[in-house]
């Protein structure tokens, strides 16, 4: 129940240039989507796996400023969605989902407090996906969301998918040297990919030995542009279509942008249909180019 007159701190402080593109693009994307569909029968659906509160503070050129996270770009979205999924973890952002749920009492919203990972599997294995077409954002908390996840995204035939993948947190777990790493960074990046071949992409044996006559261990040659085409090239074999990678950075603006690449941010088709996902990444791409 919300207590009348008690207000709520719904921002969380994290975030930057990239923070304002990712989310303009969706908001984007989910108004054409709602538009191309909306004289079709399916129901529509929103699905945002990292839920948040629907507000960030972001810092752009050493000034902080306010803006609408993905939840309420979703619910003020024009043509509406019939129906949205909320996941989040955290129970504070829970609380702060719902006093922005009070702002739209009509909408039709599950808030789902689960692992991403966990609750997204429920829904796709629930759904009638015949009937049904959603939209899902994927803004994971580091290299979060397992490759299985993603397979039973794909497999719902049904859902177009905005991941933004952890760019910077896949080059920073794959240490130099083989050796250097430990085995929950390894299985934590075999999950995301879902294989461990990335080893063998990423690193090479070492042919010489160090001054002690012993093994130095495999050495990455893999730089983060070879990485990240190894993730455009998995993608690829799991969904019918999926865009090149639009490029976050550390600062700048999407025409001129500074400092390390950060985050990926892919668009996928899961509808085999050409026709479908022909429509689909045209959007898409018309959507990454005015940015």
């Amino acid at each position: 129940m919300f207590e009348e007159g008690k207000t709520l701190n719904d921002k969380h402080s994290f975030g930057g240039s990239w923070t304002r593109i990712k989310l303009e693009a969706l908001e984007k994307y989910l108004a054409a989507f709602n538009t191309a569909l909306s004289r079709q029968s399916f129901t529509r659906v929103y699905i945002d796996g990292f839920a948040g509160t629907g507000r960030c503070d972001i810092t752009i050129n050493g000034a902080k400023t306010s803006v609408d996270g993905s939840a309420r770009r979703a619910l003020a979205v024009n043509p509406p969605f019939n129906k949205f999924c909320f996941i989040e973890m955290d129970t504070k952002k829970m609380d702060a989902l719902r006093y922005l749920l009070a702002e739209y009492p009509e909408k039709c919203v599950d808030l789902i407090q689960d692992d991403a990972n966990t609750a997204l599997k429920a829904i796709c294995n629930n759904y009638n996906w015949k009937n049904t077409r959603a939209v899902l954002f994927l803004d994971p908390y580091g290299l979060h969301v397992e490759w299985s996840t993603l397979e039973a995204i794909a497999a719902t035939k049904a859902i177009d998918v905005w991941y933004l993948f952890p760019y910077s947190g896949l080059y920073r777990q794959t240490a130099k040297n083989a050796n250097a790493m430990d085995a929950d960074k390894e299985n934590s990046i075999t999950r995301i990919l879902g294989t461990d071949e990335w080893r063998q992409e990423f690193y090479k044996p070492q042919r010489q030995t160090d001054i002690f006559g012993d093994e130095s261990g495999d050495r990455r040659e893999a730089d983060h542009h070879d990485m990240l085409n190894y993730v455009s090239k998995r993608l690829k074999e799991l969904f019918p279509a999926v865009t090149e990678p639009k490029i976050l950075f550390q600062a700048g603006d999407s025409k001129k942008p500074s400092g390390a690449p950060l985050f990926a941010l892919y668009f996928a088709a899961s509808n085999p249909s050409p026709k479908a996902f022909g429509l689909a990444t045209k959007i898409a791409k018309d959507v990454l180019n005015a940015l």
